[in-house]
């Protein structure tokens, strides 16, 4: 057959069973797993460079440019870099064979980093697990250097430690020979201390049995000749930085070297400018600058059209100089100079510096923005000083970066959590780095200096903003002794049956959880919006609920996992004590008895004593009592029986017919408003309801027998279903969106979206359909089903009707509660803004609103007090038209109904970043000022049309012109 090279060959005649840890594995990515497990576990040689040239060849022949395939690359070299795969198995190879392989395999990968801006960071990475290799000169240089050394002695030529390496590094160089080299440089230094030797060999997890383990083995330790010991320090410390060129290529001296002679002039004096500030250890600030310019100079050097050879250096110094950054990071133990205006500037630095690592990612931008926004509070407390309110704007861009970098975080485990433990299982890593191979990666990566720096810069910000660790949301009055539990995210906890009492402490939350029944307090290691829906419904539900702004106090609080704990939130102290050590906890029974933490949440908005005492809200029964809902709505036993009124009503209503038995309370309030009259610069947007039972009706219908029929066999499932279980949910959404469109119902909505103003009729009507469907089928959001069962309601007795309106392509959108919900009191308003569209703030997206407080008093007499600066990192625009759910349960006392159920807009809405430093609600205190009174007044009108009652009041502005949307009593 004229295989080229002779030799034996073979033809596969049946597909090979899969590895089984490739199980949950992309498709797209399971072939060249498969390939890369079939190289590495096999009982044939095996090396380094037999790895390396195997590498280039997927790089070069398989590996597209997705992310899954880059992470597969990433994960296989990363557990080679920390020795999971065999270094050597039955194969010598010689060092500048190796060294060949390296700089192959390092070259290609520069080149593919050259041309996939958004995976460069997943590229970089990969490049940091293999050494820069070299010239077949340089790997010569290894066989040759240590025969150097070997002459200093010659009793070392039989049977000595040197003689055993010397033939190791003939055979099978590897990372290793650093280790070894290093240990020995100290041994020599120390005059022949062997305790020195060992213990740098131990510290980098190079046991006796490793050593014995290569097929050239090491058995002997050093000898230590006196009279020769400077010149053989000198000798290794030159041999060791050669091993390191070759293994590892970081070493930001040699990279300098390496790159001195295509160097651009720029690019050399930023080097230059970097190295004296941190040879003279000038301050962290200037140093993290200078660093963050000279790594630009090297990526615009790149970008000005370096070859792949030329790429692939300046690359290894980018990695040298970002390495050299965090070493200076790690040592400097007073990392600023007690000064606000030096902490921006540190972060300032930093921030720039990550930028430059996420390469054409959002996350790229987002960072330049945030490194904006500090730059300009540092501007202002230059030319004012320290405020609070400046304080404040600090506490916001850190949160923003927190966000940032949580998401940072995600995309690490989306990108390599689910490849690393198949791989690693497959290469039969022990689960300890299976499962903390992820997290690792994360603290190797640049992300981690960045999220350092703002941990340690934590508390100067909160000083100045007179923030404590705790931001109360929702307060809870009651004194309660339970179990605390930890979960990552509180969607873990969603159906979970909790002891009476329970304490819940997750590190973030999406905003549309459920929270289990007998819980007291919910503890969040994440900024919570005031006026989102999670926190209205742990108002409803009467338990509290508490942001923990402070890393140290929740690393506190997570050791307390498993314990029994007593707490209580008074006034403006949170109390916790652990009563009972319990199996699992974190910390032993002596270190945490009797501890008990009080913290101030100074100048946040907080409880007087926890209640909301004689001007409550709402009459509030105690956690875990019966509710009677019978007489607030109309029990329906099944989807067959429809009300006489809801029978004969229109498929679509205008406000004028609205009536509580056919639309819910967003429907009718908008009516009362209409009605009743609003001053005229406040508008009202066209509103079209489909009203309640018009899903019943659709079921109905003949076209859709079938499917009622499967729908009735999934609700007997539901209803026989444990108290937990969800299972049923996806399946009774699916049916419910495959509901076929009466004729009738189609030409209402037509009439629907002319109403609305809508120019493209036909063409919007399949996604108005789907748009309806989505709401009803929110009645079976796994989130809305667990409210119902904690409190015995069944879906039907549940009614859904849809408001229709046309969505206003806001540049702020507000939310109002006209009594200040976390005090009680009626004379104060609270309310939150930001920009874009509302759906961030209601459904609590990463970051802050801007809240702020006013009394309430004459129309031209408001004074807003700021109690938080926005910071989250995107805005939404856009949405043509929206169906809101309008339920007639989201209102009732004791049901968690805010936000439990979907509003789906026709359109996408597109996500837009935001710039804080250029954002007029941040930096101009004028318009924030009017925007808040304005939205303050909104909120005092609503309430003196809608009789006086608190209300819960969402809404917008658009070119100077504001809207409110929905109305409804405040719970």
């Amino acid at each position: 057959l004229g295989k080229p090279g002779g030799g034996d060959m073979y033809v596969r005649v049946a597909e090979p069973a899969k590895d089984p840890a490739l199980v949950g594995l992309d498709g797209s990515v399971q072939g060249i797993v498969q390939n890369i497990i079939d190289k590495e576990m096999n009982d044939n040689s095996w090396s380094l460079m037999q790895r390396f040239n195997f590498a280039n060849s997927v790089v070069c022949d398989q590996v597209r440019d997705t992310q899954a395939e880059w992470a597969v690359v990433y994960v296989w070299l990363r557990y080679s870099q920390i020795r999971v795969l065999d270094w050597q198995r039955k194969h010598h190879t010689q060092p500048r064979q190796l060294s060949d392989a390296q700089l192959r395999l390092v070259t290609n990968l520069a080149r593919r980093w050259k041309g996939c801006g958004r995976l460069r960071w997943l590229i970089r990475m990969t490049l940091s697990c293999v050494g820069h290799g070299g010239s077949s000169g340089m790997g010569q240089r290894i066989r040759d250097d240590i025969l150097a050394i070997m002459r200093n002695d010659r009793s070392w030529r039989r049977g000595s430690m040197y003689e055993e390496w010397h033939q190791k590094l003939h055979n099978n160089t590897c990372p290793d020979d650093i280790i070894i080299c290093d240990a020995l440089v100290k041994y020599w230094k120390g005059n022949g201390d062997i305790h020195a030797y060992r213990n740098h060999l131990k510290e980098c997890n190079l046991t006796n049995e490793r050593l014995a383990s290569y097929e050239q083995p090491i058995h002997s330790e050093p000898i230590f000749n006196g009279s020769i010991k400077d010149k053989i320090i000198s000798d290794l410390e030159r041999y060791g930085a050669l091993l390191k060129t070759v293994h590892v290529g970081t070493d930001l001296k040699d990279n300098y070297d390496r790159v001195r002679g295509f160097l651009s002039e720029g690019c050399r004096k930023k080097l230059d400018e970097y190295l004296y500030f941190r040879d003279c250890n000038h301050a962290l600030e200037d140093q993290l600058w200078a660093n963050t310019h000279a790594r630009q100079a090297v990526y615009d050097q790149i970008s000005a059209g370096a070859s792949d050879e030329q790429a692939r250096d300046l690359l290894y110094l980018d990695l040298a100089l970002d390495g050299d950054a965090r070493r200076v990071v790690e040592a400097a133990k007073a990392p600023f100079d007690g000064s606000i205006k030096a902490t921006l500037g540190v972060l300032r630095a930093s921030a720039a510096g990550l930028a430059l690592s996420e390469g054409e990612l959002e996350s790229a931008g987002q960072l330049k923005k945030i490194e904006a926004e500090l730059g300009m509070i540092t501007e202002k407390i230059a030319h004012s000083g320290e405020s609070h309110e400046l304080g404040l704007r600090c506490a916001a861009a850190m949160t923003g970066s927190k966000n940032l970098l949580s998401a940072i975080i995600d995309r690490f485990h989306g990108a390599m959590d689910t490849e690393s433990k198949a791989m690693g299982k497959a290469f039969c890593a022990d689960l300890e780095i299976r499962e903390t191979f992820v997290e690792e990666s994360i603290r190797g990566s640049p992300a981690y200096v960045f999220s350092s720096l703002l941990r340690r810069s934590e508390p100067e910000v909160r000083r100045i903003a007179h923030l404590g660790p705790y931001s109360v949301i929702s307060p809870f009055s009651e004194e309660t002794t339970g179990i605390l539990y930890c979960y990552t995210h509180l969607k873990e906890c969603q159906g979970e049956q909790l002891e009476a009492g329970s304490i819940i402490v997750a590190g973030s939350c999406g905003g549309d959880e459920d929270v289990p029944a007998k819980v007291s307090y919910v503890i969040i290691g994440t900024t919570v919006d005031v006026l989102s829906h999670v926190a209205v419904r742990a108002r409803n539900e009467h338990h509290g609920l508490i942001a923990c702004l402070d890393s140290d106090e929740m690393a506190k609080l997570k050791a307390m996992k498993g314990s029994t704990c007593k707490a209580k939130l008074e006034g403006e102290n949170f109390l916790i004590e652990v009563v009972k050590h319990t199996l699992g906890s974190s910390l032993s029974l002596s270190a945490l008895q009797g501890v008990v933490k009080r913290v101030k949440s100074k100048n946040l908005i907080t409880p007087p004593d926890g209640g909301l005492g004689s001007g409550s809200l709402s009459t509030v029964g105690k956690v875990g009592s019966k509710l009677d809902f019978s007489a607030q709505m109309t029990r329906v036993p099944s989807m067959s029986v429809i009300p006489e009124k809801q029978l004969v009503a229109s498929w679509a209503i205008r406000p004028s017919v609205y009536t509580s038995e056919l639309v819910g309370s967003k429907s009718m309030n908008l009516k009362r408003l209409l009605a009743l009259g609003l001053p005229d610069w406040i508008h009202v947007p066209t509103s079209v309801t489909i009203p309640n039972g018009a899903m019943k009706k659709v079921l109905n219908d003949e076209a859709n027998a079938d499917l009622k029929t499967e729908f009735k066999k999934l609700r007997v499932q539901a209803n026989g279903s444990s108290s937990g279980d969800t299972s049923f949910c996806a399946a009774l959404r699916d049916c419910i969106m495959r509901l076929h469109l009466p004729e009738g119902l189609a030409d209402s909505l037509r009439g629907v979206l002319d109403e609305l103003g809508c120019d493209d009729i036909d063409g919007s009507l399949d996604g108005t359909w789907d748009a309806v469907k989505g709401v009803w089928a929110s009645l079976w959001n796994e989130r809305a089903h667990l409210a119902r069962r904690k409190l015995g309601m069944t879906a039907e007795e549940v009614d859904m009707a849809v408001l229709c309106q046309k969505v206003v392509d806001a540049d702020y959108a507000f939310v109002i509660h006209t009594a200040n919900p976390i005090t009680g009191d009626r004379d104060e308003i609270y309310a939150e803004v930001v920009v874009g569209l509302g759906e961030t703030l209601v459904g609590n997206a990463p970051g802050q609103a801007l809240g702020f407080t006013v009394r309430k008093g004459a129309a031209a007499d408001l004074y807003p007090e700021v109690k938080s600066f926005p910071s989250k990192a995107f805005a939404l625009k856009g949405g043509s038209f929206i169906f809101r759910s309008d339920s007639n349960a989201e209102d009732l006392e004791g049901f968690a109904g805010a936000g439990l159920h979907d509003s789906i807009p026709l359109a996408a809405q597109q996500r837009v970043d935001v710039d804080y430093a250029t954002e007029r609600l941040v930096n101009n205190d004028a318009f924030r000022g009017g925007v808040m009174e304005q939205v303050a007044r909104i909120g005092m009108a609503v309430e003196e049309v809608l009789g006086g009652m608190s209300q819960d009041v969402e809404g917008c502005m658009k070119d100077g012109e504001y809207f409110v949307v929905q109305a409804r009593p405040q719970v």
